[in-house]
């Protein structure tokens, strides 16, 4: 749903042919991503203790890792 919104915001500033649309966008884009990672894995550290926070060790946040560690 978050990425929904941010691209739908993106894509009628795009359109808009604005750069300030789409500076602000991206502005809103890093702070709702952070926001949402403090406050969710704070709460899924709690949920689900050790097992959640050894899969966070195990997957990236937003960008996959092409290969694979260890």
């Amino acid at each position: 749903m978050t990425l929904g919104t941010i691209l739908a915001y993106l894509g009628l500033s795009i359109a808009a042919a604005t750069i300030v649309g789409v500076m602000l966008v991206a502005a809103f884009a890093a702070l709702l991503l952070a926001y949402i990672k403090r406050m969710e894995e704070k709460e899924l550290a709690e949920r689900f203790g050790e097992e959640y926070l050894a899969y966070r060790r195990d997957v990236p946040f937003i960008i996959p890792r092409i290969l694979r560690r260890g």
